[in-house]
């Protein structure tokens, strides 16, 4: 067992031993000192942390996909809508057809099932229309509930849901339940497998680490960060981004001044 109820449970044991035994119990400062730094090492995880995926492998993310084929487009809009709107891929799985509301430059998305919402009030995250023809989230997910609205669909049904293979390419299946995580997680690595440097380094993770970085590099005000992301401090936000170089560097440049 490696953690620290593991060293208080051999310390207790030692001790009860000792006692059986009518040896005197264990109290030299050192073996505390001893116990206290095992505990410290026991209890301290090694960070792995996920590289950020970056708005230009979106692009070629887009620029390789055919949105013509039903499959690819569903993955492609769930992978751009959480670099967007900044979500966790269980976030974007479990948003259903009355979530979305659809307003003129910009659509808005609640968020009922989120990680930090634990009284589950619920947010919303407002995505802006892109710049970009072929990348923008808005226009991208129009054509995906365009393409998903030929099935009957209700306000409750969830948007993204598992397709089946058939003679004109794919279709939504009965089942009323959202795709699962280990499948968007398997797309995500043959999507992004000819993308990135080296697909170990990058999870779907890296889709909100991406969207952090690039908010905080660019200047984006920590309450604005915090609402966007859904984050409870800025601790927490600080664990997501990734400093580019420019940044890096702006703290040398003011000290020059």
């Amino acid at each position: 067992m490696h953690s620290q109820s593991a060293v208080d449970y051999t310390f207790y044991a030692i001790q009860w031993a000792h006692t059986m035994a009518g040896i005197p119990s264990i109290n030299s400062p050192i073996i505390h000192a001893i116990r206290d730094a095992a505990k410290r090492l026991v209890g301290t995880r090694p960070v792995n942390k996920k590289e950020p995926i970056s708005a230009g492998m979106i692009r070629k993310l887009v620029d390789n996909s055919n949105f013509d084929n039903l499959l690819e487009l569903r993955n492609v809009c769930i992978f751009i809508l959480s670099y967007a709107g900044f979500f966790r891929i269980q976030e974007v799985l479990h948003i259903n057809y009355g979530d979305i509301n659809f307003n003129s430059g910009y659509v808005v998305i609640n968020v009922d099932v989120s990680k930090t919402d634990q009284l589950r009030k619920g947010n919303e995250v407002v995505i802006s229309v892109g710049s970009g023809e072929k990348t923008c989230p808005v226009k991208i997910l129009r054509r995906y509930l365009t393409e998903v609205e030929r099935y009957p669909v209700q306000s409750d049904h969830f948007v993204f849901r598992a397709l089946s293979k058939c003679k004109s390419g794919h279709k939504l299946v009965a089942i009323i339940r959202p795709v699962s995580y280990s499948t968007i997680r398997e797309y995500f690595k043959v999507n992004f497998k000819e993308i990135v440097p080296d697909i170990s380094l990058f999870s779907t993770l890296s889709l909100r680490a991406g969207s952090a970085s690039a908010a905080a590099n660019a200047g984006v005000p920590d309450r604005l960060f915090q609402r966007h992301g859904r984050l409870r401090s800025v601790s927490a936000k600080n664990g997501y981004v990734h400093d580019s170089l420019g940044s890096k560097l702006t703290f040398s440049k003011l000290l020059d001044n």
